[in-house]
């Protein structure tokens, strides 16, 4: 019996541990967007007052695309469903409403462009452009690093400079 109870124990112990670095995705993708926000406001040299402004005007923005992108995907889902029996009109519709959602996301960023740079300036509205993308860039290059790794991970120790502010 106390074998028995010895290993219930240790087993539970194993599968808590084997758990533990696949991380909640929810959590990670916070994880993610607190970095993103650190990295941003870092290059971006935002100070106290300008980050209070800037930050609901960008998360408004990126909500409103998100938004967009999410009615492209509900477009395209009979197309990668594979139904081939859709004919040549339904296909055109498909396109021209593609266009209109790629016009409507140009027309979110260049609203909140200028919203942004009444806050901060256009020079920094660019170089937010710049700093999003190298985000990016790093963040693939550290996830890339971690498929190397444990499954679940966010990439190893030594890689965490790649999306953490810079020192």
């Amino acid at each position: 019996m106390k074998h028995v109870l010895v290993c219930i124990i240790l087993l539970g112990s194993l599968t808590a541990f084997a758990q533990q670095p696949s991380k909640n995705p929810k959590i990670q993708k916070e994880k993610i967007e607190q970095r993103k926000i650190a990295f941003l406001t870092q290059k971006l040299e935002l100070t106290t007052d300008e980050a209070q402004e800037f930050w609901p005007i960008y998360n408004e923005m990126h909500k409103k695309i998100k938004e967009n992108r999410s009615s492209m995907k509900k477009l395209f889902a009979p197309v990668k469903e594979g139904k081939g029996n859709m004919d040549e009109a339904a296909y055109k519709k498909i396109m021209e409403s593609s266009h209109e959602n790629a016009k409507e996301s140009l027309d979110i960023k260049m609203e909140y462009g200028e919203k942004m740079a009444n806050v901060i300036g256009y020079k920094r509205v660019i170089d937010l452009g710049m700093a999003e993308k190298e985000f990016k860039k790093r963040l693939v290059e550290r996830m890339k690093g971690s498929q190397s790794g444990k499954k679940g991970e966010m990439g190893k120790p030594n890689q965490r400079h790649l999306i953490e502010k810079d020192k």
